[in-house]
């Protein structure tokens, strides 16, 4: 018996080396399992990098396409699509981004090579596939609402001077908030509640608003900005190198931005982000056109040349009476196409409106004087149904400022002198441009200096003047941005 048990103890010799084995196989396939899960995590990380490298080499050629409209004028401007090589490391990543452009429905594909002053979209849809090595290609695309720079005329006001605003007024925008006010040397003071839908630009001065005026967009001076009364800015306000402060009831809804001091002690509330002692950039400018008479410049653009010889028969002891009776009278009668009603030679004088006229509209037409305007009595200047006709008032400038002497060059609209929805206006006077005006046009106003008086309200419509304006590039408005692919 005692044999047997021996035996069988035996038996079990060489159990502890299989459950060794099976140990070490058990290791062996943990070890395998790790190695794989960390190729498998090292795969995807490196896949990860990639599409992180090709999302942002996207986003690249986006950014690349909202430069390029931004400072391209509408004559250079290439609509082929943009590809660039970005030099990332280790790899080598590339964009490829494609523009298709729309008319103001948003739905009408418009031509590239045909676009020109009048033929210009408003909408672009922009599609960006950034890629690394060739792989894990990613796609982003944007829509944008375009709005044009204008040379010196991209503006709802221009003015050169130090301006005071103390009547209440509104500017409305064309596209969104750009009903954009310039004032180009010294200050801007704001003391009525006006409100502009736009940015306000003061490249030379600071800015003083108060009694509950709203600025719409982004306020953006050289020197110091003061809010109070109230006055709220609804974007951000920024300054070079002056303080911003204000009282209670001053309001900076976005960013208060400057190279000096933001105090908010004395009552200024800012809602967003407060960033004294920073870097500003250098407050955007425009041009002061100086727009002088250029006959073939106008002919070009289909405009046929009235001058004193074309309305010499027309009742009028001076040259502005006769052309403002011929324009009246018999200009509608004898022909619809664009006209220069160009006023020159004889004695200084204003071309004036009648009381309680009707001015019928039928085309594209301006009147160019040595002289200055008088539209101070009630009239109506009725653009007739169909496509918008553009009108312009401009004094000629022998240069960028106001000459001195007796013969005045200023325009003064005022005392409900209306246009209607079928005509867009365009002022301009090297002088002063007083503006009175109850009822609402569409248009600019470009002056030396600008006085707003009365209730005054426009929309801003950039309206070209031929030889002076061009579209040098857009402004945008982001509608989205996605990732598609």
């Amino acid at each position: 018996m005692f044999t047997t048990l021996r035996r069988r103890t035996r038996e079990e010799d060489g159990v502890a080396l299989v459950v060794a084995l099976m140990v070490s196989f058990v290791v062996l396939m943990l070890t395998t399992v790790v190695v794989a899960q960390s190729i498998h995590s090292l795969d995807s990380s490196s896949y990860d990098r990639e599409r992180l490298l090709s999302v942002n080499a996207a986003e690249a050629g986006i950014n690349d396409w909202y430069q390029y409209l931004q400072t391209t004028g509408l004559d250079d401007l290439d609509c082929s699509a943009r590809t660039e090589d970005i030099a990332t490391g280790p790899a080598t990543a590339t964009f490829d981004a494609s523009a298709v452009f729309y008319a103001a429905d948003g739905t009408t594909q418009m031509d590239c090579a045909a676009f020109s002053e009048e033929y210009f979209p408003t909408f672009v849809a922009i599609r960006s596939t950034g890629e690394v090595s060739g792989q894990t290609p990613r796609s982003i695309e944007t829509l944008v609402r375009l709005s044009p720079n204008y040379g010196g005329f991209g503006a709802a006001i221009l003015a050169v001077n130090s301006t005071m605003f103390a009547n209440q007024f509104d500017i409305y925008g064309d596209n969104g908030y750009d009903g954009d006010v310039y004032i180009l040397e010294g200050d801007l003071v704001i003391s009525q509640a006006i409100n502009i839908r736009g940015n306000v630009y003061v490249p030379n001065g600071g800015a003083t608003i108060a009694n509950n005026a709203t600025l719409w967009g982004n306020l953006w001076t050289r020197d110091g900005i003061d809010l109070s009364n109230p006055a709220i800015v609804k974007g951000s306000a920024l300054s070079e190198n002056g303080d911003i402060f204000g009282a209670p009831g001053g309001t900076i809804e976005g960013a208060a931005v400057t190279g000096g001091d933001v105090i908010t002690g004395d009552g200024l509330t800012v809602l967003g982000t407060v960033s004294p002692d920073s870097d500003v950039e250098t407050t955007p400018t425009q041009t002061f056109p100086t727009i002088g008479y250029d006959a073939s410049a106008w002919q070009s653009q289909g405009y046929t040349i009235c001058d004193a010889t074309c309305y010499a028969a027309a009742i009028g002891s001076n040259n502005c009476q006769k052309a403002y009776n011929w324009m009246r009278s018999t200009w509608p009668a004898s022909s619809t196409g664009a006209l220069v009603l160009r006023i020159t030679g004889g004695s200084p004088c204003m071309f004036a409106n009648g009381n309680n006229h009707t001015i019928s509209i039928k085309a594209n037409v301006a009147v160019i004087s040595d002289w200055g305007f008088d539209l101070s009595l009630r009239s109506n200047w009725n653009g007739t149904a169909g496509d918008v006709k553009h009108m312009h008032f401009i004094s000629v400038a022998p240069a960028a400022s106001c000459p001195t002497g007796t013969v005045t060059k200023n325009v003064t609209v005022g005392n409900n002198t209306n246009f209607n929805s079928f005509v867009d206006v365009f002022f301009y006077t090297p002088c002063l441009a007083t503006m009175r005006n109850q009822n609402a046009f569409a248009g600019q106003v470009m002056a030396t200096d600008v006085s707003i008086e009365n209730n005054f309200e426009m929309n801003y419509k950039p309206v070209l003047v031929p030889g002076s304006g061009e579209i040098t590039g857009f402004k945008q408005d982001i509608a989205y941005v996605r990732e598609d692919a």
